[in-house]
């Protein structure tokens, strides 16, 4: 596969390139080859069978969440592999992710990919006041015109599992728009739009924090917070110092509605029944729920 991009030529974009060349990883696609022609640049890539991440979301094709963590972790890893070799990706998207055959996730295009200055801080990659990457997956910092480092892909990659999350983007709208509220605003939590545990809220929330420093601080850090979530533990590794504090996301009137709603059905159900069992579903269903006390007192009652 070649791609061509009007880029600059030169010892550093070969300097780049080689650099990129370089990133071997199960979820990277391999650049082979690359050169110039005339004005434009272009980069032989391994050839993936299988489809865009962008296809299944534009046919609206959803993915349950084993899969959606399991691709999630697996960008995450990739993204953690090339910004340790000192590789900005700056267009972190669904048509950059590929799904192959096997389910797995492959990061490719890196056409517009910064190495860091290896004399200088990770945030040389992009000069001041450019704007580089698509809109609606653009960190504060692109729309700015700032310099970005790993963590602007983070944020790009929180909008990714946020659509995995909802089918939908977080921020949208006209170009001035929607950039006002990549830089000023907080999305719709998930779980106000979909069945999911508030903890999905807490990562969606730090991944695209505005403030750099509250963001997740590397590619790892947020793969670790879903694996944790995956062996039923908070987000949160509680020996974690953090030097800005979490954003915490406040849930809406529609979901606290919603839930309140959903928990009195289910006590419905339960409240009267024999088994201890169903009783100890309910508190794992809603652990600070309003019959709680009520719950554990007939669960002892039951010689549960």
């Amino acid at each position: 596969m070649v791609n061509f991009h009007r880029a600059p030529t030169g010892v550093r974009f070969e300097r780049e390139v080689r650099a990129v060349a370089r990133l071997n990883h199960r979820n990277i696609v391999q650049v082979y080859d690359f050169g110039t022609e005339g004005d434009l640049a272009y980069i032989v890539m391994e050839h993936i069978q299988g489809k865009e991440l962008k296809d299944y979301f534009d046919a609206n094709e959803r993915f349950d969440l084993k899969q959606a963590f399991a691709l999630m972790i697996e960008l995450l890893d990739a993204l953690e592999f090339a910004h340790e070799a000192g590789i900005v990706h700056r267009d972190i998207k669904p048509g950059n992710v590929m799904v192959d055959t096997g389910g797995h996730a492959k990061l490719t295009d890196f056409g517009v990919a910064r190495v860091a200055d290896p004399e200088g801080p990770q945030a040389e990659a992009t000069r001041v006041g450019a704007q580089v990457g698509t809109p609606s997956y653009m960190s504060p910092e692109q729309v700015q015109g700032q310099k970005v480092d790993g963590r602007s892909d983070i944020f790009s990659a929180g909008i990714i599992f946020y659509q995995f999350l909802t089918g939908q983007k977080p921020f949208e709208g006209t170009q001035f728009t929607l950039q006002q509220k990549i830089v000023m605003e907080d999305p719709v939590w998930p779980s106000a739009l979909v069945q999911v545990p508030p903890e999905f809220d807490r990562v969606i929330a730090r991944a695209l924090a505005k403030d750099v420093k509250q963001r997740y601080q590397k590619a790892r850090d947020f793969a670790v917070a879903l694996k944790r979530i995956l062996e039923g533990k908070p987000p949160e590794d509680p020996n974690e110092v953090l030097a800005v504090p979490l954003p915490v996301p406040a849930p809406s009137a529609a979901h606290a509605t919603h839930d309140s709603e959903a928990e009195k059905e289910f006590w419905e159900e339960v409240k009267d029944s024999d088994d201890a069992e169903d009783l100890k579903l309910y508190l794992e269903q809603f652990p600070h729920g309003k019959f709680v006390a009520e719950a554990k007192s007939k669960i002892a009652a039951l010689g549960g």
